[in-house]
C-alpha cells in the first residue's frame, strides 16, 4: 500500500477516535500482531459503548473493532488505525494495511447483491482476486452456495437464531479450497456474523456486525 493511502487511513482514524472512544485503538496492532502469536480481547461492554456502526473481527486470537465511516449504498468502508476493511452486502471485498492485502470484488448478479437469503443450492459464481503485495492479479475464485439450517449463533454476549449459508470457495491456481459461513438475520437478510477465508496466507476471519442497520441501509 502506498504512503498516500496509508497516510489517509491514519488521518481518518485520528478523526474517528474522539467520536468513537478509545476502543478503536485496539486495532493499532491487531492482525499483524496476531500472526506473530500475540493476542488481545475487547470486552463486550466496550464494544457496545461505541456509538458508530462497527465490525468486530477476530483472527488467530486477536480481536479488532473497525468503525464505519463511509458507504455508497453497496460498499461499506470500515476503518481501524492502520487497516481498512471494505464489505459489500456482508462479504469482504477489500483489505488494506494487512500483511496480505486483498481485492475480491463482487460480480454482476452476485448472490450477495441479489440477496443471499434467496440463493439456490448449487449456485456458482466466478470472481477474480488480486493479492497486490504478492504481485498476483486476476486469480480465479469459484464460489458455490448451499443453504444450511437455521441455527443458534453467538452474537457478542447473546445467542440468536440465524439462517446459515455456506460458501465453498476454490482457487485452482493456488490449489486452495475453503468453506465460508454466513449467518443471516431471518427478518432483514443482513449478514450478522460470518467466518471468511480470504487467502491461503491469512487465518480465517470471524466477523460480527455489532448492530443491525436500519431498514434499507447497507450492512
Amino acid at each position: 500500500m502506498n504512503l498516500l493511502i496509508r497516510g489517509g487511513l491514519l488521518a481518518l482514524a485520528a478523526i474517528c477516535l474522539p467520536a468513537c472512544n478509545s476502543v478503536t485503538a485496539d486495532s493499532i496492532e491487531t492482525f499483524n500482531r496476531a500472526l506473530s502469536g500475540k493476542v488481545n480481547e475487547i470486552p463486550v461492554a466496550q464494544i457496545r459503548a461505541v456509538t458508530a456502526d462497527s465490525l468486530l473481527i477476530k483472527a488467530a486470537g486477536a480481536e479488532a473493532l473497525y468503525v464505519k465511516l463511509s458507504s455508497d449504498g453497496r460498499r461499506v468502508n470500515w476503518y481501524g488505525l492502520t487497516e481498512e476493511v471494505q464489505t459489500s452486502h456482508g462479504r469482504i471485498t477489500q483489505l488494506l494495511g494487512f500483511k496480505s492485502d486483498a481485492l475480491i470484488p463482487l460480480v454482476a448478479d452476485d448472490p450477495f447483491a441479489t440477496g443471499l437469503m434467496q440463493v439456490a443450492d448449487g449456485t456458482q459464481v466466478l470472481r477474480h482476486v488480486d493479492y497486490p503485495l504478492n504481485y498476483q492479479t486476476g486469480l480465479e475464485q469459484y464460489a458455490t452456495y448451499y443453504r444450511g439450517p437455521v441455527e443458534n449463533v453467538q452474537i457478542l454476549d447473546r445467542v440468536e437464531s440465524h439462517q446459515r449459508i455456506d460458501e465453498v470457495i476454490r482457487m485452482p491456481q493456488l490449489n486452495y479450497e475453503a468453506i465460508n459461513y454466513y449467518w443471516l438475520d431471518v427478518q432483514s437478510g443482513h449478514v450478522r456474523r460470518s467466518i471468511q477465508h480470504l487467502s491461503p496466507e491469512m487465518p480465517a476471519l470471524d466477523i460480527t456486525l455489532t448492530r443491525l442497520p436500519p431498514a434499507g441501509d447497507a450492512p
